[in-house]
């Protein structure tokens, strides 16, 4: 019985390593990164935007919301502005023009980059801050308060981190079953012993 065990065993192993094999640590996918931050005049930022696989902004649905110095909620959609495709660019940045370009937008810094999982990518932010939201202006950033407003604190975190691919769950299930494989034998030659 042991030998049907180091079998079973050494058998998981090779399907193991052909199913991991080649499977590069970028993921094959779209990432879905959900953002949260709290602008300098106390509004709130929310919602998601995606980077596919390409490394290209895709889908995106953020709302800057109202604070002192923006007194109204303005939501960033493919219908209400255009994205910028630079999410590789040396400081990892997403950016959304208000329609017109020249009426504002939003700027997100982030610290590491968008096209790899990372369940936790700060945003950079500091005075006067990488990271802006900007109304109603030809001068963006520049314009200032209360055009201007600046993150001060934020984060993303996307929708891959903590959730196996296909491989991670295979060779998962195959250490399972060689496990419960190996305690099953174990027990029968308690029983016969």
């Amino acid at each position: 019985m042991q030998a049907g065990s180091k079998t079973l065993l050494a058998a998981a192993g090779c399907v193991a390593a052909l199913l991991t094999a080649g499977v590069p640590e970028q993921a094959k996918a779209d990432v879905t990164w959900y953002v949260t931050g709290l602008f300098d005049d106390g509004g709130v930022l929310s919602g998601y935007f995606k980077v596919n696989v390409y490394g290209y902004l895709s889908d995106y649905d953020l709302l800057a919301g109202a604070g002192s110095a923006v007194t109204t909620d303005f939501e960033y959609t493919p219908a209400t502005s255009y994205k910028n495709n630079s999410v590789s660019a040396p400081f990892y940045l997403a950016a959304w023009d208000k329609d017109p370009a020249y009426k504002g937008g939003l700027r997100l810094e982030f610290l590491k980059p968008l096209v790899t999982g990372a369940f936790y990518n700060p945003l950079v932010t500091g005075a006067p801050g990488p990271s802006w939201d900007c109304r109603d202006s030809w001068n963006c950033p520049a314009g200032g308060s209360p055009v201007t407003r600046y993150l001060v604190s934020g984060r993303a975190s996307n929708s891959l981190a903590g959730v196996p691919e296909p491989a991670a769950w295979s060779l998962m299930l195959l250490g399972f079953g060689a496990l419960g494989g190996a305690l099953r034998a174990r027990r029968r030659e308690a029983v016969v012993g």
